[in-house]
């Protein structure tokens, strides 16, 4: 008896917490590399499929209860895309505190995410090196291009190699082969 078994994972998820104009073009082309995208907005006037209709999901949601949309913690990766500090700052806590998710990026200039640890240690809480090993700050690989459809694929791509457990370096620089083979056994 020869049996034939093919695994089928489910697409991860990809939760982009915010509603500004760049969390558009991150869902569509996160929706495009395979991501089921949940788009949670802090704002309900913007929380519509017609607003977003990449997103396989909208939700309106405060930033401390985005831990329930993750539905599998390890098969989901986050971006904090806000572009408000302490919305992004409650985000990031509760998805830290409340979740496994391997993954939280976050939007803008390193010293964005400096000034958000202040007020956090300011606060009594401070990160430990297991949770900051989940964070990206700044989210995206750097692809030197500031366009929205730029900030989209530097954000997916650098989620893409996170969820693929990859680097995201330039393959001309590898040495093997390109992608993963598996070794098939008679």
């Amino acid at each position: 008896l020869r049996v034939f078994v093919d695994g089928v994972e489910p697409a991860p998820d990809l939760l982009l917490f915010g509603a500004q104009n760049d969390v558009h073009s991150v869902a569509r082309v996160g929706a495009q590399a395979g991501f089921r995208v949940t788009v949670a907005s802090p704002r309900g006037g913007r929380a519509s499929r017609e607003e977003f209709p990449h997103a396989h999901r909208v939700a309106s949601t405060h930033p401390t209860d985005v831990p329930d949309l993750v539905d599998v913690d390890d098969r989901t990766y986050a971006a904090l895309l806000s572009h408000n500090l302490v919305d992004d700052r409650l985000a990031l806590e509760a998805l830290l505190d409340e979740t496994a998710v391997p993954y939280v990026g976050l939007m803008g200039p390193p010293k964005r995410f400096d000034d958000l640890r202040e007020d956090a240690n300011a606060e009594g809480r401070t990160f430990t090196q297991n949770e900051l090993d989940r964070v990206s700050a700044p989210v995206g690989l750097d692809l030197g291009d500031g366009s929205p459809i730029g900030i989209a694929m530097s954000i997916v791509s650098e989620v893409l190699a996170e969820a693929n457990d990859a680097e995201g370096g330039r393959l001309s620089e590898q040495s093997g082969p390109i992608h993963a083979r598996t070794d098939p056994t008679p």
